[in-house]
């Protein structure tokens, strides 16, 4: 498949939702792909993606809500049961998602739609004995690039009761002032679906993409493995279901620099060099595919 036929034209989105992407992200026009993505590799790739079965009929924009407060929980998994969250009873993301599930509909204020618990393959602290158990981890706060240190399952709800007003609010410094809370060290976080369980067309499509980024990011010294604990940088992990499988590939993308998410789907391997190039490297993201945007977010900065 030629490059030139990924790289559709803006006519597939209303005016109206071209000028809510553009609160957050420029929708560019042929200069934005004009990057070197052609490989053997990358064509391998698009071929094994390319033989699933997607919905490229559904028009993408709104087909997501954007979120107010992401928390994802580490748990050095690519796949899960089919309510992830509340695979094991008592632990973190299970307190987690119990209190998110009790309050949302309290949780006025601040940017977005919606409170999120994820689970991800981010890598846990296998060491910790209590952390194996699940009843201690670190929490990633999205979109704010913070970590809560240490948070015990027993603590959640009185940590999120103390913490969420605050992000809502963003009152970032006092979250700093808390002795378990610091700062995310990257720049930028990416988050594929890979939970199998629940569609194996994610299952497929997230390590595929997962290579393809660190492949792109390593050419801009963007890469980040576990073990490489530099600030700045990207960091691409696997999270559970997301919603919406029949538009896999789905891509979420927080940046820190303009305080801003991008949830793409429909995303390929001769995407990626793009995505890296316009929307990761850069200061002010820019948009090629309008069409490929399932929801976006501009967050107040700090």
């Amino acid at each position: 498949m030629g490059l030139l036929k990924l790289f559709k034209s803006a006519d597939s989105v209303s005016k109206k939702d071209i000028a809510k992407i553009e609160q957050v992200a420029e929708v560019c026009s042929s200069e934005c792909n004009d990057c070197k993505s052609s490989s053997a590799e990358i064509e391998r790739d698009e071929a094994r993606v390319s033989s699933l079965k997607i919905d490229h009929e559904t028009p993408l924009f709104g087909s997501s809500k954007s979120s107010k407060v992401h928390f994802v929980v580490p748990t050095s998994q690519t796949d899960w049961a089919h309510d992830a969250c509340l695979e094991t009873k008592g632990t973190v993301q299970w307190e987690l998602a119990q209190w998110i599930d009790a309050n949302s509909s309290k949780l006025k204020g601040g940017e977005g739609d919606t409170v999120r618990c994820s689970v991800s393959s981010l890598p846990k602290d296998i060491m910790d004995i209590d952390v194996m158990r699940g009843r201690k981890n670190d929490v990633l706060v999205l979109p704010h690039f913070l970590l809560i240190k240490h948070l015990r399952a027993e603590d959640v709800a009185k940590t999120a009761e103390v913490v969420m007003p605050l992000l809502l609010e963003n009152k970032r410094d006092e979250l700093l002032a808390m002795e378990n809370i610091e700062e995310a060290r990257e720049q930028a976080f990416v988050f594929l679906c890979s939970h199998k369980t629940r569609d194996k067309r994610c299952g497929i499509t997230a390590p595929i993409l997962q290579k393809g980024f660190f492949r792109e990011l390593q050419e801009h010294d963007l890469y980040r493995d576990p073990s490489d604990f530099r600030p700045g940088g990207c960091n691409v992990a696997f999270v559970n279901h997301v919603g919406g499988h029949k538009f896999a590939a789905n891509v979420l993308i927080y940046l820190r620099r303009s305080h801003s998410l991008i949830w793409l789907g429909r995303v390929t391997p001769k995407h990626i060099p793009v995505i890296v190039n316009t929307m990761i490297v850069p200061e002010k993201p820019r948009i090629p595919w309008p069409e490929k945007v399932r929801c976006v977010e501009k967050y107040s900065g700090w």
